[in-house]
């Protein structure tokens, strides 16, 4: 559970798509985080070429994932098997054991995240290639509510905004998201 509720790395002031960063929500209907004090992104990564290419693709993988985990951590019947898609090893393994320690609490998530991702590098010579995202995660609309009565049932101190990196390997044609770092003590 934990896992799930923490990311954040600024793209900069409104998450510019002339740096690969999230242009558009990466969560339906949700819009992207406005950064706090500055971008927490010391690079970005090259916004053209095979490596622009790239990063755009890899940003596009972890869009998907965290619309994918909106989804299933939004259910009581969802098992994670759509989690697959986008994720692998460690960072696969956190989200699935989220999900049932959410679900053996008799508990889902309400609301949505937002995110403000952007990539930070890319290495095609990589074998194999491999790709950065750092994200500011703003889980504040993000609720933990019973499955049943839909009451809420929020830790007491949660952090709500923080810094998160997400590392990608490209894997039969495709970019899967293999691990996933909070940085809680880093807000965004």
């Amino acid at each position: 559970m934990a896992m799930l509720l923490g990311a954040c790395a600024s793209s900069g002031a409104g998450g510019s798509v002339d740096r690969l960063g999230t242009g558009a929500p990466t969560v339906a209907g949700v819009n992207p985080v406005t950064p706090s004090g500055g971008s927490v992104n010391a690079r970005i990564a090259p916004t053209s070429g095979p490596e622009g290419s790239a990063g755009r693709l890899a940003l596009k993988t972890y869009q998907d994932w965290w619309q994918a985990q909106a989804d299933a951590f939004g259910r009581t019947d969802s098992d994670g098997i759509a989690l697959e898609t986008y994720s692998s090893g460690k960072a696969l393994a956190d989200t699935l054991l989220g999900l049932r320690q959410l679900h053996d609490t008799k508990l889902v998530m309400a609301g949505a995240p937002r995110n403000s991702a952007a990539v930070t590098a890319v290495d095609l010579k990589a074998d194999p290639r491999t790709a950065v995202i750092e994200d500011c995660l703003d889980v504040s609309d993000w609720r933990r509510v019973d499955a049943v009565t839909k009451a809420e049932r929020e830790p007491v101190g949660r952090v709500n905004r923080y810094v998160a990196t997400a590392s990608l390997r490209w894997f039969q044609a495709r970019w899967l998201i293999y691990d996933f770092k909070r940085e809680a003590d880093r807000t965004c």
